[in-house]
């Protein structure tokens, strides 16, 4: 009866998968679009189709449960890791209200975890496209197509992988006193899921509340990269001098995040700490500042065509440390920013050097 069933199965599937193909290829770049519109950043999002020989062992081990190919719903499987675990709620919203669900095969499995139950389960979708996806040209020929939607957060899947590796299927196999470290560790992984979004939270609370705090008080607003980032979208002075800079160099200005966390580095090392210390340095500063990137700006033979907002930060920094007239000074200085060469380094340090002193000649 197993062999019966296993053969035509396997031919259906040999033919169809071409188009299973097609749709696991659709079905994730769909996703990454929904996800996109709807500003939920994820970490991954992977995609497979199941190869023929796992498809043979799911098959024989069905004990004849399956007749048909369209009775498999995991044909195509998508699996969407989130860095938190409320946005696992947050992506499944998205699919139930995206996709058409086979409710009788999706399953939150979170719900099943027992109390005394070792481990993270995740929260499984089984769905096809709806009919206003299958009416237009580029799904049509998908009816019918199935895929199975797993997702977990960063940490449910560090754990799924690491149990998963040990080969242990159950709580049962594992030895008592072994289970007992099975429990007290997803435990802590269940604390520390929690403990990272309300430190996400207290984060974006914190964002909104360092603007107010900026225009009120801004000899207390300790540099951060939080309070930063809010002092450069907001600053009429930053902005001034950003634009000052980019009409030398012909480049657009884009938000980097990466450079405003190494621009609080470059800050401290400066001996600033809070936003006012900025403020003041900028104004003292504005003419050398602008004077120097022009000079940068001149002098290369191939301008950048992208700067980050706050680029004035930069060439405030480069005054500071130049003004010492230390080489050595400047050197750390460069050092600590970067993972040059060092004789690019070097003539990094020379440069800053040389186009502040050319600066305060003019």
């Amino acid at each position: 009866m197993e062999k019966d069933n296993l053969s035509p199965i396997l031919a259906e599937y040999d033919q169809e998968i071409g188009i299973y193909s097609d749709f696991k290829t659709k079905i994730e770049v769909l996703i990454q679009e929904l996800l996109k519109q709807n500003d939920i950043h994820v970490h991954s999002i992977t995609a497979r189709c199941k190869d023929r020989r796992s498809l043979q062992g799911k098959i024989a081990r069905s004990d004849g449960k399956y007749s048909s190919l369209n009775q498999i719903t995991d044909i195509v499987g998508l699996r969407i890791i989130t860095y938190y675990n409320d946005e696992v709620d947050a992506v499944a919203k998205l699919v139930e209200k995206e996709f058409e669900l086979d409710i009788q095969n999706s399953v939150d499995k979170r719900e099943l975890l027992d109390p005394d139950r070792f481990g993270y389960l995740s929260l499984h979708y089984v769905v096809k496209l709806p009919e206003k996806r299958l009416s237009l040209t580029e799904y049509a020929r998908f009816v019918g197509c199935k895929a199975e939607i797993q997702i977990r957060s960063i940490l449910q899947h560090t754990w799924a992988e690491i149990e998963h590796d040990m080969g242990y299927k159950s709580k049962q196999a594992i030895p008592k006193e072994i289970r007992r470290s099975f429990s007290r560790l997803a435990g802590l992984l269940e604390i520390a899921d929690l403990e990272f979004t309300k430190i996400r939270d207290s984060l974006e609370e914190y964002e909104n509340e360092v603007q107010e705090q900026i225009q009120d008080q801004p000899t207390t607003v300790l540099i951060d990269q939080a309070s930063l980032k809010s002092y450069i979208n907001t600053s009429a002075l930053v902005q001034e001098l950003d634009e000052q800079i980019i009409s030398y160099s012909g480049a657009l200005l884009q938000l980097n995040e990466h450079f405003i966390g190494a621009m609080v580095d470059k800050l401290h090392f400066c001996g600033l700490n809070t936003i006012s210390d900025i403020e003041e340095r900028l104004n003292k500063h504005k003419y050398l500042i602008v004077e120097i990137a022009k000079q940068v700006y001149q002098s290369q033979q191939r301008p950048l065509d992208i700067m980050s907002v706050g680029i004035s930060l930069l060439y405030l920094c480069n005054v500071l440390v130049a003004s010492t007239e230390s080489l050595e000074f400047v050197r750390r200085y460069v050092r600590g920013s970067s993972n040059m060469d060092p004789a690019l380094e070097e003539r990094l340090a020379m440069d800053i050097l040389l186009f502040y002193k050319q600066a305060i000649s003019l």
